[in-house]
């Protein structure tokens, strides 16, 4: 079954992970990127859990990640906004999710799909690009291609020159009114923006928008 793929911000939210092994520790690496306060609870923490921890406080972030050493409890779902079960006890998994889609909480339980309400794509970020690839958990090997390829494809600099263009969005509005006239702006902004190094200085993009107002 082929998933949609929402794209929800998630900086802020409670996340809990229950299970504290190699696979716990994956998802709170995909995840921290993306600012989710995570309680990982487990009666036992893989050590890369622990450094990671250590880490996060000598960045000042340490209230981002809290290590729980202790066996879950239905009382740990409260306030969770998404939980992710990844322990090797297919029980508790089991129960973990089914206890969250009585409370309607989105909830990934690690290689069981059909125990899921969201999943986990292949995941190629550049700052604020992210690309997403799934195959509805058919055959995660051609997620992971795609994801190589998907990661050559994207021009170094990719995500610095999309976040350059997200500022001079307000500049296009307020100069051309028609929509269909930004588009060819934005498009060429893309272009001579890859041409340049993945760069467009305002001074640029300023002289792309004169040269199609001319022409129009």
């Amino acid at each position: 079954m082929a998933y949609f793929p929402f794209f929800v911000d998630i900086e802020g939210q409670d996340c809990l992970i229950v299970g504290g092994g190699n696979v716990a520790y994956r998802k709170v690496m995909v995840l921290a990127d993306y600012g989710p306060r995570i309680r990982v609870i487990a009666p036992e923490m893989e050590q890369e859990l622990t450094e990671l921890k250590e880490r996060l406080g000598r960045e000042g972030k340490e209230e981002r990640l809290s290590l729980i050493c202790r066996r879950f409890e239905d009382k740990d779902l409260e306030g969770a906004d998404f939980v992710v079960a990844a322990t090797e006890d297919e029980e508790l998994n089991r129960r973990i999710s089914v206890l969250c889609r009585e409370r309607k909480i989105p909830v990934n339980v690690v290689d069981v799909q059909e125990e899921c309400s969201f999943i986990f794509p292949a995941l190629v970020r550049e700052e604020d690009i992210t690309v997403g690839i799934s195959t509805g958990g058919s055959s995660p090997t051609i997620a992971q291609y795609l994801k190589a390829r998907f990661r050559k494809a994207l021009p170094e600099g990719f995500g610095r020159l999309a976040a350059e263009l997200g500022t001079y969005r307000g500049m296009v509005k307020e100069q051309v009114a028609d929509i269909s006239v930004r588009t060819k702006i934005f498009r060429k902004m893309v272009d001579e923006g890859i041409s340049r190094g993945c760069r467009l200085t305002e001074e640029e993009a300023q002289e792309i928008i004169d040269r199609r107002l001319e022409d129009e």
